[in-house]
């Protein structure tokens, strides 16, 4: 199972990023892995509201956490100490759903599958992306006779971010354009804690297809917010899993078409 925020912690443990490797460890072992063990153990299949309060206050509480330590031990944004847990958060909501449970889909990061082009020595390369959290299938490819290519077909895509500003949503907009001309059933979704992209631009993004759905886990801005004033909204972290759960459970629907009625089944 991918547990990105946990990548995180060991990577820094380690290499003693910053020669705090042991206190580091400390924090793995006596916070986040106690945090996580109460975050995996709720029914988030229920779908029961009062399981999603609980579980927005304890996401609260650990980031607190998180940005206690990291001040303490001067580790900085970029490393990606904090921003990887709002990654991992979407593990925990959906690896006990049955399409992941029983392996017909797994959860991925790296090597998803954004389409082909002829390079200089006239052969195909297989085109791929990161993204921050994917539902998908791992396949092999073959082409021309040669080696297998191992590559991920996705069927959800997930950008996380602790807040969304223009120029990061022009980014991921133009990242899932290039998956979904690769894969053209996959959705594409943004799960952010906090929106700074403008009105009119979130208004013109409803018709383009670039992105299916964006999710905002609090309100206010990040400036001028904190975890305690802007707690994660558990009614959009239910929100965020009620859409994320159907999209992958429709993979499954059958091939039938309605003699009347609605006929595509959306």
């Amino acid at each position: 199972m991918l547990y990105i925020h946990e990548n995180n912690l060991k990577n820094k443990i380690d290499s003693n990023y910053n020669d705090k490797g042991k206190e580091i460890k400390e924090f793995y072992e006596e916070v986040y892995l106690k945090y996580r063990e109460q975050l995996e153990s709720f029914d988030y299949l229920s779908e029961d509201i009062s399981v999603f309060q609980e579980a927005a206050r304890l996401m609260d509480a650990y980031l607190i956490e998180v940005e206690t330590f990291s001040s303490k031990m001067h580790i900085t944004s970029q490393s990606k100490f904090r921003s990887t847990f709002i990654e991992e958060i979407s593990t925990y909501l959906f690896k006990e759903l049955p399409l992941i449970k029983d392996n017909t889909f797994g959860i991925y990061n790296k090597n998803i599958y954004a389409g082909m082009k002829i390079n200089n020595h006239m052969h195909i390369d297989i085109i791929s992306k990161d993204v921050d959290f994917c539902v998908g299938k791992k396949v092999n490819l073959k082409i021309d006779n040669s080696q297998t290519i191992p590559t991920i077909i996705p069927i959800i895509c997930v950008e996380a971010k602790t807040y969304l500003d223009a120029t990061m949503f022009g980014e991921v907009q133009f990242s899932s354009k290039q998956i979904k001309n690769a894969s053209p059933n996959v959705q594409t979704y943004v799960l952010m804690e906090y929106n700074e992209v403008s009105n009119e631009k979130i208004i013109a993004a409803r018709y383009d297809n670039n992105l299916n759905e964006m999710f905002a886990l609090r309100n206010g801005s990040r400036r001028t917010s904190t975890i305690i004033s802007a707690p994660i909204n558990p009614e959009a972290l239910l929100e965020y899993y009620k859409e994320i759960r159907t999209a992958i459970n429709n993979t499954k629907i059958d091939d039938v078409i309605n003699n009347t009625g609605r006929l595509l089944d959306r």
